[in-house]
Parts: C-alpha cells; structure tokens; sequence
C-alpha cells in the first residue's frame, strides 16, 4: 500500500514538472510562433542549428515565386527550364530556377517546394550519378551582412563539392537549406545554389557566401527588430488580468510538484 501511494506521489511530481516546462515554453516562445518556418539543413526535422524566420514571401505559392526578385544588388537574374525529365523526376509543386550573374560571376538558383518525401531526393545521391562528391559540409552564414538591421545572427546550410565523372576539370559548388513551417501542411521547399568553379572551390564558396550574406538573405526573410513572447503580449494586452491568468497557470503545475509538501503544511493547520 505504502508502495502505490510512492508511487502516485512520484507521478503527480513528474506530471507537474513536465507541465510546469510545457507551459514556461509556451509563454516564452514568440507570440506569432505558427507564422514563423522552421530553415535549416534537414527537411524532415529541426536541427540544433535551424533559425525560426518569417519568410518575405509565400513559398508554396507560385504566384508569389514568381515576383522572387530578379535584381539583388548588382546581381541581375534570368530564369531558365531544366529538361523536362528533371521536373518528371521530382514531381513538385513549384520549382523556380535562375541564374544570377554579376562582375563576371554565376550562381544558378533552385527553389523547389512539395508536400511530397520524394520531391527531396538526397542531393548526395542525385549528384552521385555524373558527379563525385569530393567534399561535404555544413558551412554557417552570418545573414546580418551589411543591413544591421537584421538581428538573426547565423544561418546554417549544406555544403558539396562535386566534379564531373566524365571531365575532372569541370567542377561546382552546391550549397542548400529547407524550409517548413511547424504547423502546417504547407509542405516543404528546398533552396539550393550552385555554382561553377573557376579557380578553386574557395573562391568560389567565398563568392557565393557573399551574395547569400549580402543579398539573397534579406530578400528571402522578412527582418524583425523585436521578438514578443506571448507572455509580453499577454501583459500588453490584457495588463493586470494577463499577469494573474499567467501566474494561474504557473500555479497549477507548481501546487502538483509540491502536493506532498502542501498536505503537511494543511494538516499542522488542522
């Protein structure tokens, strides 16, 4: 009997604990949370490195796509097609390619959005057919560029060096990341950057980290200066009766963790 009770006692405690964290996430978590998309190096879940963003436009709408800009500083882009076995094999809803060009450099730039696992062929396998993989990595991105108005700091993408099988001497580097929203059914979009190498894969990197700092960033991502946590929004909205409804649910989970200890303290007072 004295067995049950211990252990009840233990699981109201851990019940309490566990509620205790989930509403302490909630109310520090920014109030828009299912407005902002999840970008980082996987598409089927959440990294250590991924950002949450608000995207500047509606990836899944090809509409919006469309109206992507075509200038991004000096960089001027043109819209090309692949062969149409390509968009055959992906089988996605959107996909946007460009090229963009400036002071003699070339970066080719894919989006590519779907509901579907198979429209995100691993890009390691795809390239493993004509191409070997001779380098892969995760490179960081420091997207505050020269807008100092743009607080998020880094951004995490893939990395891949890849020559052709057939001539040695052609060679690119690939960069991508993906995008989805936690609560949606929006599905997911995949950017990727490619690029020819002239001189060596460095310099070619160097010169594709500049344009995703300085340009593609902020025309992809909308910039915020201030993150409201829905407890703040919560305080500015409701004042007084918001601090009371917070600490109510604060209380709850608390008087779980401490039930033992409160019973004591009631029984003395009998």
């Amino acid at each position: 009997m004295f067995r049950i009770a211990e252990i009840q006692k233990n699981i109201l405690t851990l019940f309490g604990i566990i509620l205790l964290a989930g509403i302490l996430i909630y109310l520090l978590a920014p109030s828009g949370i299912a407005d902002y998309t999840v970008v980082g190096t996987s598409y089927w879940h959440e990294t250590r490195d991924r950002l949450l963003l608000k995207t500047a436009y509606n990836y899944n709408n090809i509409e919006e796509i469309k109206n992507f800009p075509t200038a991004l500083g000096d960089w001027r882009g043109y819209d090309f097609r692949y062969s149409e076995s390509v968009y055959e094999m992906l089988n996605a809803s959107i996909i946007l390619s460009r090229s963009y060009s400036a002071h003699g450099e070339l970066i080719w730039m894919d989006i590519i959005n779907s509901k579907k696992g198979e429209s995100f062929h691993d890009p390691k396998i795809c390239y493993g057919g004509s191409w070997n993989i001779v380098n892969e990595s995760i490179e960081t991105f420091h997207v505050t560029g020269n807008r100092t108005h743009l607080i998020f700091g880094e951004m995490h993408a893939n990395r891949l060096d890849i020559e052709n099988k057939k001539d040695p001497n052609e060679r690119q580097v690939v960069l991508y990341w993906f995008m989805f929203k936690r609560f949606s059914d929006e599905g997911v979009t995949m950017i990727r950057l490619s690029a020819p190498v002239r001189d060596n894969p460095e310099a070619t990197f160097a010169m594709m980290k500049g344009f995703l700092e300085d340009e593609l960033f902020a025309a992809m991502y909308e910039s915020e200066a201030e993150e409201v946590t829905v407890a703040e929004r919560l305080i500015k909205e409701h004042g007084i009766l918001g601090i009371v409804a917070m600490l109510i649910l604060l209380l709850v989970p608390i008087c779980l963790i401490f039930s033992e200890q409160l019973k004591r303290i009631a029984t003395r007072f009998k």
